[in-house]
């Protein structure tokens, strides 16, 4: 029950509109950690969450339209893992169809949320600026609540078994194809990213530092990032960014 209960409130973080509750509660690398924190194990939650993240690195919002549910993918996903005691690539290929699922809720939650700013219409005409406040306060929550924190509930309190069952159920041929699945997910993910932040003079520093990583088998990200902060300080110091004009 107080699992469950946890469950719910990071559910209700993760799908709270606001800058704080995106950085760190809706990624699913986060989503992952705090999972894995209610389930007594924070490494592996962010690792599934970090993995569920990658496939995602594309993923963008536009007008309110989403083409998976990004909260429930890496929340949800991260529970079915653990739950099920997954692999990586399983949990991956998992996520998605769960992505799928909660995508319903959002298109739910943005129909009814609109309610709210013709209500807010009416109250700004009257001048009573401290409801308004109120309803920016609790309206957006409160549908939150309903939508996706009790469902996440139901399933944390009731959902465990039921889920083992289910994989366990799963013939061997359907597991093998899910991990398969699971492992072209995140180069699908980062194929989509490439897509948006592709520049001709940023492949050779692409390719160097997938060939350091690739003949050296080093892992570790946190230095690669310091190398590219390090390189693109100096890249930016000696003019990189800076396009030449021509002299008519």
């Amino acid at each position: 029950m107080v699992q469950a209960l946890l469950m719910a409130l990071v559910a209700l973080l993760n799908g709270i509109q606001g800058p704080w509750q995106w950085y760190m509660f809706r990624e699913p690398v986060m989503a992952g950690f705090w999972v894995g924190l209610i389930y007594g194990d924070p490494v592996q939650g962010t690792i599934i969450g970090a993995t569920i993240n990658v496939s995602y690195m594309g993923w963008i919002s536009a007008g309110g339209a989403n083409a998976s549910d990004l909260y429930w993918a890496g929340l949800l996903g991260t529970f079915v893992a653990i739950k099920g005691g997954m692999s990586l690539d399983t949990a991956v290929a998992f996520a998605v169809p769960i992505g799928l699922l909660g995508n319903y809720v959002h298109v739910a939650y943005m129909t009814l949320a609109s309610i709210w700013p013709t209500r807010m219409d009416v109250l700004a005409a009257k001048g009573e600026w401290k409801k308004i406040r109120m309803l920016q306060i609790i309206g957006g929550p409160s549908f939150v609540l309903i939508l996706r924190a009790l469902p996440v509930f139901l399933i944390a309190l009731y959902g465990g078994d039921l889920i083992q069952t289910f994989i366990d159920a799963l013939p061997v041929w359907a597991m093998n194809g899910l991990a398969a699945t699971g492992k072209m997910l995140p180069a699908l993910g980062m194929s989509m990213l490439l897509k948006f932040m592709y520049k001709k003079e940023l492949l050779p520093f692409f390719v160097l530092g997938f060939a350091v990583a690739a003949y050296t088998g080093l892992t570790d990200l946190l230095m690669f990032a310091c190398i590219g902060v390090c390189l693109a300080f100096i890249l930016i110091k000696l003019g990189f960014s800076r396009e030449e004009k021509g002299v008519e």
